[in-house]
């Protein structure tokens, strides 16, 4: 809390939302690159400096014009509009509360275990608070084989990994300690992405001109995030993939503002975006590069100008972003073309219908915007004419994409559909973005009279209205539709025992989970059991319980719990498939990894102690 309220109170813009527009991008796309500095911090942790940094800043701009000015630059402007990120982070924390509020181990653990990839996560962000550094710059593992997940990005897992030293001012804890500070982290970290994206809408000057247009269209856009397709990734287990999801839209709307694309705090965000895009989810980057069309958009040697020091920071800027993406591209270089195109797995599939609504209505705003729009328009108009670029190019990718993978297989995977939630959500702010701009050309109320005549005074390309305010029925009308699009993508409110269920994607996840929190699953206990005493011991656990829990999952948890998740563990865990015919196969898979690996050791759960050691001495040769 005392990070956000430095990043708040930093003086990076005039609003409440414009910092919070510029900082966020800053910490969750840079700061992860903390993790790539393999000399470490020693006791202080990467989360100490960085709460060190964001305290001298501060120290620093209240001294430099004076402490009285300086002060009351610590306050931002706040309005009505700014009252939608923060209304934007209650309703996240809500969808998110169990992660968020869960303090025993038991309980984190059987949460997490709903969700297969949180296995995966779990294990690179415990290894960063383990060793203090990214996966790909441990070296070879004990085993002699790699440590999995050396080719897989890392920055979701470095900025829970920085939360978690700020909670507990230590490296690292037990593992039942750091299964509950992974659950805490990843919610806190899908809540700022959504608060990212509401804030970056809410700061643009369109929506700030016409508050009642604006809170309908933004609440749109969090009801998608917060109760709809977005809460398919966020609580499924793919938090890095909401995150890119997050950074990749506020990359598209950071752009649509960058008059002056060298200021700092226009490009060191939009830098952010870009680098903590390609070090979660690279194949949105095809956002981020719509984005950069759009900063181009008009091109002019004036917009490019600045100060000695100005061109020094955006150098450094720059260089620092290249080289982010440099160490994400030769992490991603051992990855085939082929594991992404079908690559398989599960993901909640988003509603088409929706989505097609999503595509066809932005398109069609589009095509009103580029016609009536008069040719010498604003910049910030004609950034905004272009933002659909961003979007346009994620289409034509996931065709590509759902084309090769329908010509081979004849069905959709893993990654046509989690980039259907991308479009999904993406589609959603640009679908926003596409609204302002039609605003931007289109007779609408709500201008102030200050604001109306500073606006004409600068040359802005959209009509006088008088300098009016809303009416009282425009208000109303604001009202009903902000509370109407609450309700968009689903129920959410949690009246089944009334005979009112809810059906939003993040009700009925919510429901799940309410439902393995009543009793601790058997199979929880028995991992919680395997694991305990047992860090650093690399072992084959194989449940006896696959009915309750997959068997190659609960290797791949017993690996994320003691720390010993190898390349050459993985590949004995590819052994036990047989076991999702039952218990009764435990001898054939018994077998098949004791010819695999002559010294492996193998934990079962202690009611089949006894037939493992039957086997173990009836083993075939």
């Amino acid at each position: 809390m005392l990070l956000l309220a430095f990043l708040v109170a930093l003086p990076t813009a005039r609003t409440f939302s414009g910092r919070l527009a510029v900082t966020l991008p800053i910490l969750l796309g840079l700061v992860p690159l903390l993790w790539w500095v393999p000399s470490g911090f020693g006791p202080v942790g990467r989360g100490t400096v960085v709460l060190a940094a964001a305290g001298g800043m501060l120290i620093y701009t209240v001294f430099r014009n004076g402490f009285a000015t300086g002060v009351r630059g610590l306050f931002p402007a706040f309005t009505w509009l700014d009252a939608m990120p923060v209304a934007a982070a209650v309703f996240s924390a809500w969808v998110h509360a169990n992660l968020l509020s869960v303090r025993a181990y038991d309980r984190a653990l059987s949460l997490l275990t709903m969700n297969w990839d949180n296995a995966s996560h779990f294990d690179i962000f415990h290894m960063q608070r383990l060793y203090g550094r990214v996966v790909p710059l441990l070296g070879a593992a004990p085993d002699g084989s790699n440590w999995s997940f050396t080719d897989y990005p890392q920055g979701f897992h470095g900025i829970v990994a920085i939360f978690a030293e700020l909670r507990f001012a230590k490296a690292s804890g037990s593992a039942a300690d750091e299964v509950v500070n992974y659950a805490n982290g990843s919610a806190a970290v899908s809540i700022l992405v959504v608060v990212m994206v509401l804030a970056t809408l809410a700061s643009l000057p369109a929506f700030r001109r016409r508050q009642v247009m604006a809170f309908p269209a933004l609440m749109l856009v969090a009801a998608g995030w917060i109760f709809g397709p977005g809460s398919s990734a966020s609580l499924h287990g793919f938090p890095n993939f909401f995150l890119a999801v997050g950074l990749a839209s506020a990359a598209l709307v950071l752009a649509t503002t960058m008059d002056r694309p060298l200021r700092p705090s226009s490009l060191v965000p939009f830098v952010g975006c870009a680098v903590g895009v390609t070090h979660n989810w690279a194949l949105l980057d095809i956002f981020v590069l719509g984005a950069m069309v759009m900063v181009l958009q008009p091109w002019g040697r004036l917009r490019w100008r600045a100060t000695s020091a100005g061109y020094v920071v955006a150098a450094v800027t720059v260089l620092v972003g290249l080289g982010g993406l440099a160490l994400a591209v030769s992490q991603l270089a051992g990855v085939s073309t082929e594991a992404v195109l079908y690559g398989v797995g599960g993901v909640p599939i988003p509603d088409l219908g929706q989505l097609a609504v999503i595509l066809l209505g932005t398109a069609a705003i589009a095509a009103l915007v580029l016609a009536k729009a008069p040719r010498l328009a604003s910049g910030t108009l004609r950034r905004l004419r272009w933002s659909f670029a961003g979007l346009a190019a994620a289409l034509v990718l996931a065709v590509v994409m759902a084309s090769a993978q329908l010509a081979k297989g004849g069905t959709l995977t893993y990654y046509s559909h989690k980039l259907g939630i991308a479009l999904f959500l993406a589609g959603l702010v640009t679908l926003v973005l596409i609204f302002a701009a039609w605003l931007e050309t289109s007779p609408i109320l709500d201008l102030s009279p200050r604001t109306a005549a500073g606006a004409h005074s600068k040359g802005r390309s959209f009509p006088r209205t008088g300098g009016r305010g809303p009416t009282a029925g425009a208000t109303v009308a604001s009202v009903l539709a902000t509370i109407a699009a609450t309700q968009a993508f689903g129920f959410t409110f949690p009246l089944a025992a009334q005979g009112l269920p809810p059906s939003s994607p993040s009700a009925v996840a919510l429901s799940k989970e309410s439902a393995i929190l009543t009793e601790v699953p058997r199979s929880v206990a028995m991992l919680m059991a395997a694991t305990e005493g047992r860090a650093g011991q690399q072992a084959v656990y194989v449940t006896t319980r696959p009915s309750d829990i997959d068997a190659i999952l609960a290797k791949q948890w017993y690996d994320g719990l003691t720390a010993t998740y190898t390349e050459k563990g993985w590949r004995l865990s590819l052994n036990m498939f047989d076991l999702s015919g039952g218990v009764d196969n435990l001898r054939p898979v018994v077998n098949k990894i004791m010819k695999a690996d002559p010294s492996a050791r193998i934990i079962v759960d202690p009611d089949n102690q006894a037939a493992l050691n039957h086997i173990l001495a009836t083993l075939d040769n």
